[in-house]
């Protein structure tokens, strides 16, 4: 996108999403990306100051953007291809699990406690879910 490249990174297989240091240039962006968002989210603890709060979250949405772009770039095989693709698969299904054991705990627990509340991020991620799953599956009987 804007600094990072895809060469300073390799995909990492094992431990979630993301990247790993592939060469010293990523070694060097990672760790001075690290160190700013620490300066600046301490400072912006300690001091209480609005702009310090705005520039963190600025250089975090950034910086976040930055390495999805390299994650998107980055050279699969179609053998890699499909084994990230079941591997997403699957940790979508856990999560989709896990939400809803969530919501049905909280529905649970309010209606024992007389009240009728249910978090609307547990829903949004629920419906969003649905969502992409049904875009997706329309553009790819579009494509075939």
């Amino acid at each position: 996108m804007v600094i990072a490249k895809p060469e300073w990174f390799k995909r990492r297989k094992y431990s979630g999403w993301g990247v790993s240091i592939g060469t010293w240039q990523g070694a060097v962006y990672s760790g001075v990306l690290a160190l700013v968002l620490l300066v600046l989210i301490t400072i912006a603890v300690y001091s209480g100051n609005m702009i310090f709060i705005i520039a963190f979250a600025v250089l975090f949405s950034f910086s976040n953007l930055d390495i999805m772009d390299v994650m998107w770039k980055l050279k699969k095989d179609e053998r890699e291809r499909m084994h990230e693709a079941i591997a997403e698969r699957n940790s979508a299904w856990g999560m989709m699990l896990i939400l809803n054991i969530g919501l049905i705990i909280e529905i649970t627990y309010n209606i024992l406690q007389n009240r009728v509340y249910v978090d609307p991020f547990i829903i949004l991620a629920l419906v969003v879910g649905i969502i992409i799953q049904s875009v997706t599956n329309y553009r790819l009987e579009k494509e075939d």
